[in-house]
């Protein structure tokens, strides 16, 4: 293996961290982005548009 490929390697494995810590620190409801009344932490998903517009799509296929 050649340098360049042991870098792209290891930048691909750095982004991969960062989307799982991401993902465990957040968790899998991340509407708290989206939604300006503070998202997930003061209702959960069910008090988010963005979920609901997830779901209702997801539903259609």
């Amino acid at each position: 293996m050649s340098i360049s490929t042991i870098i792209i390697l290891a930048i691909i494995l750095v982004c991969a961290g960062f989307a799982v810590y991401r993902l465990v620190k957040r968790g899998m409801c991340d509407c708290g982005d989206h939604c300006g009344d503070g998202g997930c932490k003061k209702g959960g998903c069910s008090h988010c548009s963005c979920a609901d517009d997830m779901v209702k799509h997801l539903s259609k296929l």
